[in-house]
């Protein structure tokens, strides 16, 4: 259902290369040029160019590579929501950030193991490749903690959770005073991996105030947050995180929050889906009664 010419063009744009995209589509080079200069000519823009002698993108090109990939993954979902029948399993398709498994994730599969003939996929992963997933078709849809482009997808706030600093109770801190984030400098920081919902905040807060993670007395970048938690509780560093990610170690005294001064920071947690993909919107009216979002 997906025209010829943005189907080209799809190879294209991923392989870099018409001569590529010629041998994968089975076709001549001269038609793939041919098929990429008729579809320039309809949309009135111009979709690749040559730079230092490597094809790439135009910015046009980029935002008609995005709907293209979004449209060819809505005709798949197309076909198979018509091929279903009542005796088909309901399939709920998503994921969401690491921080968010063990609350978020676990509602969601608490109300469904109780709905018959369902059938529930369930990735962690961290806020980037959520959003990859989500452009490739591979989850209907993600709940995030971490910023994204809101431009490119419909979301839905359902929760805003505090963001917090935290250390061992053991750690030698004054936990009653309020700190200036410079204050905090002489220990070491713990941070989760590139690509996380949490570090982009974490980084976006010390830039608020002319710092970054290299200010601090060492850094630990971790992607395991069981790994990062034992290094907490062994009075390592600290770290910037949503207090429902650690709420357990605090509420048992194992962490403790650090009062910063004059910063009170919540960050919304967000579901999030393909723009204009109707398709999940029996999902999204589901979730948003597990969250009790109005």
């Amino acid at each position: 259902m997906l025209d010829n010419k943005i189907k080209t063009f799809i190879e294209v744009a991923h392989l870099n290369s018409y001569t590529k995209a010629a041998e994968k589509l089975f076709i001549s080079q001269p038609a793939v040029s041919q098929q990429i200069k008729l579809l320039e000519e309809e949309l009135n823009v111009k979709l690749f160019e040559y730079k230092n002698r490597k094809l790439s993108l135009t910015n046009e090109g980029r935002i008609f590579l995005n709907f293209s990939e979004n449209l060819e993954v809505q005709i798949k979902k197309v076909k198979s929501k018509l091929k279903q029948t009542s005796k088909d399993k309901l399939s709920v398709n998503f994921a969401t950030t690491f921080s968010l498994s063990e609350t978020y994730a676990w509602k969601i599969i608490n109300h469904y193991r109780n709905v018959g003939n369902v059938k529930i996929s369930y990735q962690f992963l961290n806020t980037d490749k959520c959003l990859v997933e989500l452009q490739k078709g591979k989850i209907d849809f993600a709940i995030v903690e971490g910023n994204f482009e809101k431009s490119d997808y419909d979301y839905l706030v359902i929760n805003k959770e505090p963001f917090t600093v935290v250390g061992s109770s053991d750690l030698n801190i004054d936990f009653e005073k309020k700190y200036e984030l410079k204050e905090l400098l002489p220990y070491s920081l713990l941070y989760r991996e590139e690509g996380s919902g949490t570090l982009k905040i974490t980084k976006q807060l010390l830039g608020m105030h002319n710092l970054c993670t290299k200010d601090f007395n060492s850094e630990y970048q971790v992607g395991s947050l069981e790994l990062l938690k034992k290094m907490l509780k062994e009075k390592m560093g600290i770290t910037f995180c949503y207090k429902c990610l650690l709420a357990k170690e605090i509420q048992k005294g194992e962490l403790k929050e650090i009062k910063l001064k004059n910063i009170k920071l919540y960050h919304p947690i967000s579901i999030v889906w393909v723009k204009d993909n109707n398709l999940v919107l029996d999902s999204i009216e589901k979730i948003k009664d597990i969250f009790k979002v109005k």
